[in-house]
């Protein structure tokens, strides 16, 4: 399909077809059988869910170490558990996980085309793009899911006992996003780059993927005051394709552009300090941003509004 198929490629295609209805047997019956396990258990299911059980938060103790208050750690086991048992969340962030590695697949084919070795690869900016391909994917994948209700009719329990001048939704938001992305991500890169280029061009490079990804997660989360899956959709208003612009945009400055200067700035360390004014940049606007926000825009919501071009004073009421 490439047009640069080789004797050996020329032999594995002929297993092409094959293979592939091989698979599809495999996946049917993988099917047929989780479909009977799973039906046999219905009852077993009806009978258990009644029973109480008396469970932990399900926050190891780093994590909770890094969660300063008991609605930090409380949220963020609601939030695991949700994105670990809804049906529909789980979906949309498999969507996503296959996007962002179809897309790291390609930089890494193009990155080892272009290459004669895997060191010179590495250095190249399709080779260096994939962590923040990674990254950009998973959290913005992370936040259009926190706006997905799971049970609506259920959220009365968190408006009758959260208080709604609390501040902590967005830090709670930006707590799960980087400890669900930032570790296993991190720890990848540093290892991978050391191994190939050195402790120096490791730390380099992971220090800009977390550096970029910590203001992207602050940046997303700008004026963010809901509970994630307690909220009503959000309402298409007129900015909303602006907002989906600005996404695309993102995603070019973010996993090419950045990149692409990174490549040569690594042969070079110090042309790395010209990142230091954009991140900078990306650090203040969201921070001041935040602390202009009203009063009444910083409480916490359970159902979105439309915003009201006219607003009646009511002086006859």
């Amino acid at each position: 399909m490439r047009g640069r198929a080789n004797p050996a490629m020329l032999e594995l295609a002929k297993l092409t077809f094959p293979l592939l209805g091989g698979v599809l047997v495999l996946a049917f019956c993988a099917y047929v059988a989780g479909y009977r396990r799973h039906f046999v258990r219905i009852a077993e299911l009806t009978e258990t869910a009644s029973i109480p059980r008396h469970r932990r938060s399900g926050v190891s103790p780093l994590f909770s170490r890094l969660l300063r208050s008991p609605f930090q750690i409380a949220g963020f086991s609601f939030v695991w558990k949700t994105l670990r048992r809804s049906e529909s969340h789980r979906l949309v962030m498999t969507a996503v996980a296959g996007l962002a590695l179809v897309l790291s697949s390609q930089a890494l084919m193009n990155a080892v085309e272009n290459a004669s070795s895997a060191r010179e690869a590495a250095l190249s900016s399709e080779a260096l793009s994939i962590p923040f391909i990674l990254t950009f994917l998973l959290i913005a994948g992370l936040r259009v899911v926190f706006e997905i209700p799971v049970e609506l009719r259920a959220n009365w329990v968190f408006q009758l006992m959260l208080d709604p001048d609390q501040r902590e939704c967005e830090r709670l938001a930006r707590n799960v996003i980087l400890i669900f992305v930032l570790p296993w991500v991190a720890v990848i890169t540093f290892l991978l780059y050391a191994y190939l280029e050195g402790l120096i061009v490791a730390s380099l490079h992971t220090l800009v993927v977390v550096t970029w990804a910590v203001l992207l997660t602050n940046i997303l989360l700008v004026r963010f005051r809901k509970l994630p899956f307690t909220c009503t959709l959000p309402l298409f208003q007129q900015h909303s394709i602006v907002i989906l612009l600005s996404f695309g945009f993102g995603f070019l400055v973010y996993a090419l552009s950045t990149p692409e200067f990174e490549s040569g700035a690594l042969q070079q360390p110090l042309r790395m300090i010209g990142l230091i004014p954009v991140a900078m940049a990306a650090w203040l606007i969201p921070y001041y941003l935040a602390k202009s926000t009203p009063e009444m825009d910083s409480k916490m919501i359970f159902e979105e509004f439309p915003n009201r071009t006219i607003e009646l004073l009511q002086l006859g009421d």
